[in-house]
């Protein structure tokens, strides 16, 4: 990709970064110039969001993958909110229509997994997510406040969406479709959010940067939206095990106390598995996960 555009100054090499696994909605460089080494983020979608990620995304809480100059915002925010470093933005152009944004290149390797990271590293993450959850708000939606649902409305909004997530995207899923009307019935007898938070809906490792002490950068916001703080349980309970979970809540619970996900954990999952979090996993095993917290 030709990224002289962007750069005042001589730009000697352009590396693309794979996040490790295919259907990305981003396209990401390491850019090296005469100067510095930054990071370069655009989006790859052109048309409305389609995939069942990105479109519930942007109906249920109101972000959408095309406009990266929202992460400005985002990494202002969150960088005052947490010990984990978080990219400033440098430079913002538009390129035949599409929002392309520079940031600055954190220290640290990519985490490829929590399982098995010394326990400093996912005691910092811990303390560094507690810190987000520090900050609340009274709504879901996005970042910027341009989509907003009052928490009273929260779980008949979820109710919609993922009917039209399951109409969709899984019309011949029948073990999908079948399940829908038990998680509605749930939705319905869950008490509303408390309140509502910085939350990270597709929560995973490679989102992180790790020098084998802590934890290095938070580098991949693009999926940051205000929701209730137990969905980054909900994401978390897939990608750590028993001792991963133990280091992380002994840091979490040093700030904040872990939240009761005995109610939502249920139709929260069913709502991760509709967005294919993790991908397509069988139903069955998505929501027979153990439970970590």
């Amino acid at each position: 990709m030709d990224l002289p555009f962007l750069f005042n100054e001589k730009v000697i090499e352009t590396k693309e970064l794979s996040p490790g696994y295919e259907d990305h909605a981003s396209d990401v460089w390491l850019v090296k110039t005469d100067k510095r080494e930054v990071v370069v983020r655009s989006s790859r979608m052109v048309e409305e969001p389609n995939n069942d990620f990105w479109w519930g995304c942007k109906h249920l809480f109101g972000i959408d993958p095309r406009r990266v100059y929202s992460l400005e915002a985002v990494n202002n925010i969150l960088s005052e909110k947490t010990s984990i470093p978080i990219p400033r933005v440098l430079i913002k152009e538009i390129q035949a229509g599409r929002e392309y944004i520079a940031v600055e290149k954190l220290e640290g390797q990519l985490v490829k997994s929590f399982v098995g990271q010394p326990s400093s590293v996912m005691r910092s993450l811990g303390v560094g997510l507690a810190q987000i959850h520090l900050h609340r708000e009274m709504y879901v939606g996005n970042p910027m406040g341009s989509f907003r649902i009052e928490l009273k409305d929260f779980h008949q909004h979820l109710i919609e969406g993922m009917s039209e997530l399951v109409k969709k995207f899984y019309s011949n899923s029948e073990k999908i479709t079948n399940k829908l009307p038990e998680i509605i019935d749930c939705l319905k007898e869950l008490e509303e959010p408390v309140y509502s938070t910085f939350i990270l809906v597709d929560m995973d490792p490679t989102q992180f940067l790790s020098n084998g002490k802590v934890i290095t950068g938070l580098v991949d916001t693009e999926a940051y939206v205000i929701a209730p703080r137990e969905f980054d349980f909900i994401g978390l309970e897939y990608i750590l095990d028993e001792k991963a979970a133990a280091d992380f809540k002994e840091g979490y619970e040093s700030v904040l106390e872990i939240p009761d996900l005995t109610n939502c954990r249920l139709p929260y999952r069913y709502l991760y598995r509709l967005l294919s979090v993790q991908g397509g996993v069988d139903l069955d095993n998505w929501l027979g996960t153990r439970k970590l917290f």
